[in-house]
């Protein structure tokens, strides 16, 4: 009798479990075309662009033009400071969509984590980091997408600074 019981219970377990996995693939992230796009690469800044893109609107507003481009070991200390931008399907939590930012390189590097979606329309990027130290989101972050292709992505901040990005 026992056995019987005992093989009962595991039968439960088993379509217990079996049932919630079943669930958990339902709710798995499906990517549009501009999705697959954004998180087919991981996007560098593109530091050069984003000063362009800053004089650009300085001349636009003032009539004050100015051409100015890092070059050399100024303009490889400034990539080393800028970051990259990862854009995924959350590995742990494939219901979730996940972003990793760097900045710096190997042992002097830093990182953010945090979830990120579009609004309804994929003309915005909402974006939420994950506070370590707190354990718990921050307020979320808009970006409107200006441009995105295979080899540019333009995201614009709240305050309507522009940041350039190249695949990396």
């Amino acid at each position: 009798m026992r056995k019987v019981i005992t093989l009962s219970l595991l039968a439960c377990i088993f379509i217990f479990v079996s049932c919630g996995e079943d669930n958990k693939e339902d709710k798995d992230v499906i990517l549009s075309e501009k999705g697959k796009l954004l998180t087919s690469v991981t996007w560098k800044y593109d530091t050069n662009a984003s000063i362009k893109g800053t004089t650009d609107d300085i001349e636009d507003t003032t009539g004050i033009s100015a051409d100015i481009v890092l070059k050399d070991d100024v303009k490889s200390f400034a990539d080393f400071l800028t970051g990259t931008i990862k854009f995924a399907i959350d590995f742990n939590d494939p219901s979730k969509l996940s972003y990793e930012r760097k900045y710096g390189k190997g042992i002097f590097s830093t990182s953010d984590l945090g979830y990120w979606n579009f609004n309804e329309d994929e003309t915005a990027i909402i974006m939420r980091e994950w506070d370590k130290n707190a354990g718990k989101e921050l307020a979320p972050v808009t970006k409107q997408i200006i441009e995105l292709k295979k080899d540019r992505l333009i995201m614009k901040d709240e305050d309507g600074t522009e940041h350039f990005y190249i695949p990396q």
